[in-house]
Parts: structure tokens; C-alpha cells; sequence
């Protein structure tokens, strides 16, 4: 079982209003809303990560030509097969 750690924080009171308003909506406590929203913020930031990641990959390497055409034909092939209305 992971160990619970209490803290205080200091914030605006509009800053809690929000808290006591998602926390009403949700039925959760106010230590529930905190760690969603810190999860929330871990699970943005390593999405980002992830999509730097992908983004210097392809800056490091590039898609050819010859694939960007074969890629281009197979989506042609596959809509061309779809019916538009």
C-alpha cells in the first residue's frame, strides 16, 4: 500500500472556489481533486515528452519520397473504395 503524505498549500480564495466546485460536481474530496489535477499535469507533461520524442525522430529521419508516394497511393486506393455522399 503506497504511504499518504499530508501538506498544506496556500492559494487565492478563487482558486479554492474552483476546487470546491469540482469537488461538489464529482463527489470527490478536496485531497481527490488535488491529485487528479497533479496527475493530470504528470500525464500532459510526459505526453509531451512523447510527442518531442516523435517530432525529433522524424527531423532525424525524414520520410523519403518513395515512401510519402507509397503512403499517398494506399490512402487513394482506400478512400477511392469509400462511398461519398
Amino acid at each position: 500500500m503506497l504511504k499518504t503524505v499530508k501538506v498544506a498549500v496556500s492559494m487565492s480564495s478563487e482558486d479554492f472556489k474552483v476546487i470546491e466546485e469540482i469537488r461538489k460536481r464529482d463527489g470527490i474530496t478536496r485531497s481527490g481533486v488535488v491529485v487528479k489535477a497533479v496527475r493530470l499535469l504528470r500525464d500532459k507533461s510526459e505526453k509531451e515528452k512523447m510527442i518531442k520524442a516523435y517530432e525529433n525522430g522524424y527531423k532525424k529521419y525524414p520520410e523519403k519520397l518513395i515512401e510519402i508516394k507509397a503512403i499517398e497511393k494506399a490512402c487513394i486506393e482506400t478512400l477511392s473504395d469509400e462511398v461519398w455522399e
